[in-house]
């Protein structure tokens, strides 16, 4: 008996001990990146219309801001600034160190994320429900032979889940490293875009392979986490940036059709190839208007596509920001490189506003091919943010976030970039 005493005393001594290191680091972590919240922040949920239906501004640019800092570097970057007085901070030389000595990862993105958008949020509703925060993720890593070599491919899925009175909202990252592998979620995931068969949710329809495995390693995460949050009554919406983009849609179809109250999905600078036309019917039928799709301007992730798919959902097209000041066009035909892909030559015009309205209707319905290497950087998530932002009412922009720019930090592809 005493033995079994003197165990049991063990054991629990080294729970509550693991217990109290494991509280002990999530303390200073959040310590590490607590900021005094700017006004306009606080609370600034109370804007999102959670009945929306279709595109609306203010929950696009909402949507945008949580796509955005998905991404570790970019909370990262955005915490050091809050806590610089929206400053860049003086002593961060480059990107490549912000990336080489991060503070934000996925083992404390959980306490991050948190830290950085709990104040836009009410910390209790009515009902007494608290907002949560559940941050999954699920890696997977192999390797396969590229032409002669050999090469690390994977799937790397991770979602932030915020639950409320009201709603759930899922966040998808878009592509990033996967355990300091920079280039396996790009040749596993997004590159892998052999059709193969789903199913029977989404009627055995043929989907882009790499997307599509991705999705199956967290999906039953997914609906575990929801079920949860008590999804009875509540709107689910989804948003991502990029790969995120593509599992927000994918997602979104699969809740819809397991009955949950699925009422926006938003991707933003997302692929429009992800499945064939049994998946690109079964999404319009099931969704139609409340996917979403966001491009900004010469956007070459936007714009290829592959004989076979068939684009979902709403297209909403933004002008380049020193050409058209991110001026919207929404109900676009769809762009495919396809069309005139090479256009060299320059033609002569009668005037500069059929120049502009050449110029216009090239970028917007197909977009040159021999532009697209050079328009790379027209993929960062921040163009969106600020684009989405010059959507809102004037009346309400004090009362909600600034876009806060990082330039020149995280302008990959950008020549002037650091």
């Amino acid at each position: 008996m005493k033995s079994f005493l003197t165990a049991a005393i063990r054991t629990f001594s080294i729970y509550f001990f693991v217990l109290f290191i494991s509280l002990s680091t999530s303390f200073a972590q959040e310590s590490n990146f607590k900021f005094d919240a700017p006004e306009n922040e606080i609370r600034c949920m109370r804007h999102f219309r959670v009945n929306a239906l279709g595109l609306d501004s203010v929950n696009a640019f909402l949507l945008a801001k949580f796509s955005e800092q998905l991404y570790p570097e970019r909370l990262d970057l955005q915490l050091r600034m809050l806590k610089n007085k929206g400053e860049l901070p003086s002593d961060l030389v480059s990107t490549d160190e912000l990336k080489k000595y991060p503070q934000v990862d996925n083992s404390n993105f959980k306490v991050a994320f948190q830290t950085r958008f709990e104040h836009y949020f009410d910390t209790v509703a009515s009902n007494n429900e608290k907002t949560s925060w559940n941050f999954l993720e699920k890696s997977q890593l192999d390797t396969t032979r590229l032409l002669w070599k050999k090469a690390v491919h994977g799937y790397d899925p991770e979602c932030m889940v915020i639950g409320t009175s009201e709603m759930i909202l899922i966040v998808f990252r878009g592509t990033d490293d996967i355990r300091d592998n920079r280039f396996a979620e790009w040749i596993g995931t997004d590159f892998n875009i052999r059709k193969f068969q789903s199913d029977s949710v989404f009627n055995f329809a043929k989907l882009h392979k790499g997307f599509w495995k991705s999705f199956e390693l967290i999906r039953d995460d997914l609906k575990k986490t929801i079920d949860n949050l008590n999804p009875e009554g509540k709107k689910i919406w989804l948003s991502g940036h990029s790969l995120g983009g593509a599992m927000a849609i994918l997602s979104g179809l699969y809740l819809e059709k397991l009955g949950y109250d699925v009422q926006g999905v938003y991707s933003f600078s997302g692929p429009k190839a992800i499945g064939d036309n049994v998946f690109s019917e079964m999404a319009n039928q099931s969704l139609g208007k409340k996917i979403q799709r966001f491009e900004y301007s010469l956007d070459p992730v936007s714009i290829l596509w592959s004989p076979g798919y068939e684009p979902v959902g709403q297209r909403n097209w933004f002008d380049n920001a020193g050409k058209g000041n991110y001026k919207l066009y929404t109900e676009c035909q769809e762009r495919y490189f396809f069309h005139r892909p090479f256009e060299f030559r320059q033609r002569r015009f009668a005037s500069d506003e059929k120049k502009e309205a050449a110029r216009l209707n090239r970028e917007m319905n197909c977009g040159r091919l021999t532009k697209l290497p050079y328009r790379l950087y027209h993929h960062n998530t921040q163009w969106t943010v600020k684009a989405t932002y010059m959507l809102l009412p004037h009346e309400l922009r004090q009362e909600l976030p600034f876009p806060q720019d990082t330039y020149p930090f995280i302008y990959y592809g950008w020549s002037k970039g650091r």
